[in-house]
């Protein structure tokens, strides 16, 4: 599959943004880069920055749409050429074999976690699992190959998940709270963590998604066989689904085992991380979350949705 990305993202603030008659040039306090308009398809500008209305003239003239998003990746609103289409990927979308893309991503995302889960029991000498456990993930993960249904493959899919999530539970401190993943309100703060991290990675991908002129709504496993949640799309369930353990269930769980977590939050209705608590997350997640991955997963699919393979 193809890995160009012809999206530009500005995310942050205080970014100067220009352009010619052909060329785009981003400044960022003392670095500037720049990219050939023929190159792009689309700019995205997340946060605060100053845009010249030059540069919206030259982009749309040469068919390039302008997208706006707040800082937490919610869109705002787009600028559009004459005669664009918001989503030229939304009619190959509603074609893909759902069977096929839906079993692929079940398939990354439960090879991530049991990749995790393995390096999290390597060199413990009490064990990770309990008697049988790892005989089910292995075997669900054999079994997926001849599933032929959609409810066989959302049961294989939901099982894996809820272990996977009560495993990590082993490896954070009993007094900690964390047992499995949770609905809100959150009482534990390892859910509050995973709840705040998935957030943050769901905008970075919403915005990359838009980008790849996929419509967010259109899903697989998300969508078709999942309910992707309250204010959540499909697409952008889907395609972030696997990258959720590497991005962020990495982090909380090697602070639970850091014991950074501990005398850091409060419990009362729900539980309220402290603001050194999130400070230290939130600098540990811009080091993981790794914008270029999330950019080549989203092209990637978008390949596999042009294509339909």
């Amino acid at each position: 599959m193809k890995n160009e990305v012809p999206w530009i993202i500005v995310w942050g603030y205080g970014a100067d943004i220009r352009a010619t008659r052909g060329t785009l040039t981003i400044r960022e306090g003392t670095s500037r880069r720049s990219y050939p308009l023929s190159s792009l398809s689309h700019l995205l500008i997340a946060g605060g920055h100053t845009l010249e209305t030059a540069a919206i003239m030259h982009l749309t003239t040469n068919n390039i749409p302008v997208s706006f998003f707040d800082i937490h990746g919610e869109p705002v609103g787009t600028v559009r050429p004459p005669g664009y289409s918001a989503y030229p990927l939304r009619s190959a979308q509603k074609n893909i074999p759902v069977h096929r893309f839906a079993m692929s991503v079940i398939i990354s995302s439960l090879k991530s976690r049991m990749r995790y889960l393995n390096e999290l029991g390597s060199g413990r000498t009490d064990g990770l699992y309990y008697k049988g456990e790892l005989e089910i993930l292995a075997d669900a993960s054999c079994e997926l190959e001849f599933l032929i249904t959609l409810p066989e493959l959302a049961r294989v899919f939901l099982l894996t998940r809820n272990m996977y999530y009560e495993i990590l539970s082993r490896v954070a401190a009993p007094d900690l709270g964390y047992q499995r993943r949770e609905k809100p309100p959150y009482l534990d703060p390892i859910n509050a963590m995973f709840a705040h991290g998935y957030a943050v990675l769901y905008a970075s991908t919403a915005v990359s998604v838009a980008g790849a002129g996929l419509d967010p709504e259109i899903g697989s496993l998300y969508g078709t066989i999942i309910p992707p949640g309250k204010n959540r799309n499909a697409c952008v369930m889907d395609i972030m689904e696997p990258l959720m353990t590497p991005m962020i269930d990495r982090v909380v769980m090697d602070m639970a085992q850091e014991g950074i977590i501990a005398g850091r939050y409060e419990i009362s209705s729900r539980c309220l991380l402290s603001e050194k608590l999130m400070e230290e997350y939130n600098l540990r997640l811009a080091d993981s979350i790794d914008s270029n991955g999330i950019d080549r997963a989203v092209a990637e699919y978008t390949d596999a949705v042009a294509t339909q393979v």
